[in-house]
């Protein structure tokens, strides 16, 4: 289905984030010690596993609160698996929550301010991997998409096939439309088929693009689906993402995938 999972790092790169986190003031009185932020980290897992078994109000829930988490939790191997599980899920609202608490939990601060501090970690080959992830998913939870964007297509063409695939997901995340061309232009035109792959799973199911923004992948691919020009692999991966977009099985034939897309997308209102 999806397959993909967390973007890790070394310990030492989110210890980093997480020490420059903004804490309570101590003036307030409100003074985390260890045995609290044990609870608040029990707590958050707590929620985070009513949103891996796709509790909506659970994923809004951490969507109101995680912004709180920073500085008071972690990662810990059992939230990693439940921000997998929900990283994959079909609902677009539980990848929201789940991207939303990767960021608390990893001590990047949700603001402009937190994409400054991941520019240094993009441009550290050990780190990249995780900040292209972790911008991707500043900007789809509204912190300034259009910068996020360019910081991510700085790596898009990079020599590095992995840097390349982390850019392609890093997109995937982002969702916005402006994204969609790229990707494409990748599945298409990238040399590596591991691009390739990860592009076309980010325009046909993972990543955090809705249904609509997926058909206008679905209408490029299937004007290019008789192509001379793809590979095998990449043919049988058009055809896949289809599938998964349309849910529907319609074989090879490139007329009656049309069909589908001619049926699938409304008309223009007359205007008259």
């Amino acid at each position: 289905m999806l397959a993909w999972g967390l973007q890790s790092v070394g310990k030492k790169v989110i210890a980093s984030f997480a020490s420059q986190a903004t804490l309570p003031d101590n003036r307030s009185n409100n003074i985390f010690t260890p045995a609290s932020y044990a609870t608040k980290q029990s707590q958050a897992e707590a929620l985070l596993q009513k949103v891996a078994a796709g509790d909506d109000s659970a994923a809004q829930q951490v969507l109101d609160e995680s912004d709180s988490w920073q500085g008071k939790t972690q990662r810990t191997s059992n939230a990693d698996q439940l921000l997998n599980v929900s990283l994959n899920s079909t609902n677009i609202h539980t990848r929201q929550a789940s991207l939303q608490a990767e960021l608390a939990m990893d001590g990047v601060e949700r603001s402009e301010a937190g994409l400054d501090r991941l520019e240094p970690a993009l441009k550290d080959p050990g780190t990249r991997g995780w900040a292209l992830w972790m911008t991707g998913a500043m900007g789809n939870r509204g912190v300034d998409p259009m910068r996020a964007a360019i910081m991510i297509s700085a790596y898009l063409q990079d020599p590095d096939v992995k840097t390349r695939v982390a850019a392609v997901n890093a997109f995937s995340l982002l969702g916005t439309d402006a994204t969609i061309p790229l990707v494409l232009d990748r599945f298409f035109n990238d040399s590596s088929p591991a691009v390739q792959e990860r592009a076309a799973c980010g325009l046909a199911q993972s990543g955090m693009y809705t249904h609509e923004q997926r058909m206008t992948a679905a209408a490029a691919l299937v004007a290019r689906l008789d192509s001379p020009n793809l590979t095998a692999q990449q043919h049988a991966w058009m055809l896949q993402a289809l599938r998964d977009i349309s849910g529907k099985n319609l074989g090879t034939n490139s007329s009656e995938w049309q069909q589908w897309l001619d049926r699938a997308t409304p008309m223009p209102q007359d205007k008259y």
